[in-house]
């Protein structure tokens, strides 16, 4: 309101000026700066872009924020291909933990993730179509290793294994590992089961053969076995007891009129991005050939079709 009144006083007293072809007074000169700063004002904010911060963590093989393949994480790759296609946003990405994503959209900061579907995040954002495909906690062993035992079984039975003691397996500790935590629990205080703190450490030790297998995210292993130089050595089994045999993550974002509108943008650009080769080779990338099976049928049957 202020600069407009500035600028019409400025115009009239300039246009006065100029027909009695006097010097500007030292009042109009400040009138004058005062109007210039006004314009300055009008134009950034015609022009400034909204900003989309996009939430980012350090967890491979969603995201990778270091190293040879610095970005070419699953959810690093979505984001990518989102942001490309949003001009008309500036986009930032903040590495922060999922308690502090949900506790910013909770105070209606605007702001963006990638996850699963929780009743309580829910409460705070809206969510895209369906995003991600990953698969759920499997069995990894070095090639060959449990092939007198399943051969070329694609899932196993995880208490089945657990029982047999003439295999020794390893976990992490204090790690939730879904539906499938109370069958490890059990066998973990029986003492068929090693807990380490380290996952990379797990790996390092089927490498050695001082285990014979691990419970891991199929993706991380096989990240794991690339920064080892040994990129190809581990093979996985699926898991029969985990209750879903694929996961879908989404794109969420705060739940405000600035959020709904984003998502609207985001799910338009998804329906057509995800029907290419392309997003496919995404989200099979850090997984063998048999996770890549499971990802590429679960695709072409379901996938497409999620809401």
């Amino acid at each position: 309101m202020l600069c407009n009144l500035i600028i019409l006083f400025v115009n009239s007293k300039g246009v006065t000026a100029m027909s009695n072809k006097r010097r500007f007074s030292p009042k109009l000169v400040n009138y004058l700066i005062l109007y210039i700063l006004c314009l300055f004002f009008y134009s950034s904010s015609t022009f400034a872009k909204d900003k989309i911060v996009w939430a980012v963590a350090d967890r491979p093989t969603s995201y990778i924020l270091k190293g040879v393949d610095k970005g070419r994480g699953v959810v690093d790759e979505v984001y990518y291909l989102l942001q490309k296609n949003m001009n008309e946003y500036e986009h930032k990405t903040n590495k922060m933990n999922f308690a502090r994503v949900l506790q910013q959209m909770q105070y209606g900061e605007n702001q963006c993730a990638c996850g699963f579907k929780k009743p309580e995040r829910e409460k705070v954002g809206y969510y895209s179509v369906p995003a991600v495909i990953a698969l759920p906690f499997s069995v990894i062993v070095k090639k060959g290793r449990l092939n007198d035992v399943y051969g070329k079984t694609e899932s196993i039975s995880l208490k089945k294994l657990l029982e047999n003691k003439k295999y020794k397996g390893g976990v992490s500790k204090k790690r939730s590992y879904g539906n499938i935590t109370p069958l490890i629990d059990t066998y973990e205080k029986k003492g068929n089961l090693y807990a380490h703190s380290s996952t990379q450490n797990l790996m390092k030790m089927l490498v050695a053969d001082r285990l014979d297998y691990a419970i891991e995210i199929h993706s991380f292993a096989n990240y794991i076995a690339k920064q080892l130089d040994n990129e190809d050595i581990f093979e996985t089994y699926a898991i029969d007891e985990n209750k879903n045999k694929v996961l879908i993550a989404y794109i969420f974002c705060t739940k405000n009129e600035w959020g709904r509108k984003v998502i609207e943008r985001v799910d338009h650009i998804l329906k057509k991005e995800r029907k290419t080769e392309k997003y496919v080779e995404i989200m099979g990338r850090w997984y063998d050939d048999k996770g890549r099976k499971i990802i590429k049928h679960y695709y072409n049957n379901n996938f497409l079709e999620l809401k």
